[in-house]
């Protein structure tokens, strides 16, 4: 196996015997590429795979890295019909699942817009500050647990945990899992597709759903793999290609910065406990994430 990689993998936790190589930058270019497939023996292996991280793709290179790597995934042999070859490993939680959806992840584009309203959907990392908004801006969080979007926000509009709702979400290898409701929302909070559904009806343009089935309805002909539940979708033949004919047409995939290594910016996860809205609240795990720090602190 070989990755570019932007996340660390520890070779304990898988169940059987893998054997890794990182692949750098320069190494998907000319004859150190394909010094790399000799002596890799990637050619030779059995069930070759090459993984890369998300954050590589975030590069201003991103594209040609990816075309690269597809290149060279593509002179490997599967061993398998469902063995693919050339994979992304995602970062955040349900990243998979948006860009199924059509979401475009572009924090820039929203600071450069300068909008009069923006919804935050769950929306709780900082990506976006107040100070990126134009002063007379109405931000509106849509979402549980009072997070970080929430404290910027004009309007709190509370929405149902996974716990509170019936709902899909996906893991990062886009495999569809369903939630089914345990408690109900507390106080005035609702499932968030009732509350775009009856802001657009106070705005005037109502949305074409009254229930659940008829949102689901419209999420499969989006993306059907997120209705066919712990099932892997694979990526047809006719969207991989229409994908390389639109990187041949960006001029970003044609030159790699060789000389810029693969930095990780997160070795160590150090809030491990509290990665999320629900654990961040959490006493508990508060607790834990002190011990684990004063740990560290005393072993250093």
């Amino acid at each position: 196996m070989a990755r570019v990689s932007s996340v660390r993998a520890k070779p304990a936790c898988c169940p059987i015997r893998v054997k890794m190589r990182t692949i750098n930058v320069a190494s998907l270019t000319g004859h150190q590429g394909r010094q790399l497939e000799e002596e890799s023996r990637l050619t030779a292996a059995k069930r070759p795979m090459i993984i890369v991280g998300s954050e590589c793709l975030q590069r201003p290179d991103g594209p040609a890295i990816h075309s690269n790597a597809r290149t060279l995934a593509g002179q490997l042999t599967p061993s398998t019909k469902d063995h693919p070859v050339f994979n992304v490993l995602h970062r955040f939680a349900s990243q998979v699942a948006a860009l199924d959806l059509g979401y475009t992840p572009s924090v820039n584009q929203i600071k450069q817009a300068k909008p009069r309203i923006l919804f935050l959907l769950g929306a709780d990392r900082e990506t976006v500050t107040r100070a990126d908004l134009p002063k007379d801006c109405l931000v509106v969080f849509v979402g549980h647990h009072g997070d970080r979007g929430a404290s910027m926000a004009d309007v709190v509009l509370p929405g149902a945990a996974y716990t509170e709702k019936n709902a899909i979400y996906a893991n990062t290898e886009g495999r569809a899992q369903h939630t089914q409701l345990a408690v109900v929302p507390p106080g005035l909070g609702r499932e968030d597709w009732r509350i775009f559904r009856a802001i657009s009806e106070v705005v005037g343009t109502p949305l074409p759903y009254d229930n659940l089935e008829q949102v689901r309805y419209r999420m499969a002909s989006i993306a059907p793999g997120l209705t066919e539940m712990n099932i892997v979708q694979p990526a047809s033949t006719e969207s991989r290609h229409a994908a390389d004919q639109l990187l041949k047409l960006d001029k970003n995939t044609r030159t790699m910065n060789t000389r810029q290594p693969i930095a990780l910016s997160l070795l160590t996860l150090s809030d491990y406990f509290i990665t999320d809205c629900i654990s961040r609240a959490s006493q508990t795990m508060a607790k834990c994430v002190k011990a684990i720090h004063d740990a560290a602190t005393k072993t250093s």
